[in-house]
């Protein structure tokens, strides 16, 4: 059984994209990566890419008195924890209002592309690529002597794609 600490993520933010983008209407095939990243790997202390689909019930006559389920819509929610900082090209600075990366309410396409390690795409180091759809920041948040941290959740738009080259 293979076991696994998360001690060297990486994770890219963007506007741009290269070939075949997540997100995008009708895409099934997602190929390409974020072109002028920016990693944000040393700024975040906590990650976490939730994938769900809505519960659909078909239960019926035939089912023997139990619930049948099947899997709707899908959904993907990135959560963040970043150490805030307000210095220039830090956190504040790239996603809160008027943000240079991924600016809170902006209006764009925005992507992140979240690996393991730093080593390359591989089938034992796959790479999650979403597009993102930044609509809430907390810019303070935490108490007398505590770390202020601030936690980010941005829900993704379309596909959210696994690739491993």
């Amino acid at each position: 059984m293979a076991t696994f600490a998360l001690t060297g993520a990486t994770i890219l933010i963007g506007a741009g994209w290269t070939g075949t983008a997540p997100g995008d209407p009708g895409t099934q095939t997602v190929s390409g990566t974020i072109t002028s990243s920016t990693d944000i790997s040393t700024m975040v202390s906590s990650v976490e890419l939730g994938l769900s689909a809505d519960e659909l019930d078909f239960t019926n006559f035939g089912s023997g008195g139990w619930r049948q389920k099947i899997a709707g819509i899908k959904m993907g929610t990135l959560s963040l924890t970043f150490n805030q900082d307000f210095a220039a090209s830090k956190v504040d600075a790239l996603f809160g209002i008027g943000g240079s990366v991924i600016p809170f309410g902006g209006i764009g396409t925005y992507y992140v592309d979240i690996k393991p390690t730093s080593s390359a795409r591989s089938a034992t180091n796959p790479s999650y690529v979403a597009q993102l759809v930044p609509i809430a920041y907390t810019p303070l948040s935490g108490g007398v002597g505590v770390l202020a941290q601030v936690q980010i959740q941005i829900p993704t738009t379309g596909q959210v794609a696994r690739l491993t080259a």
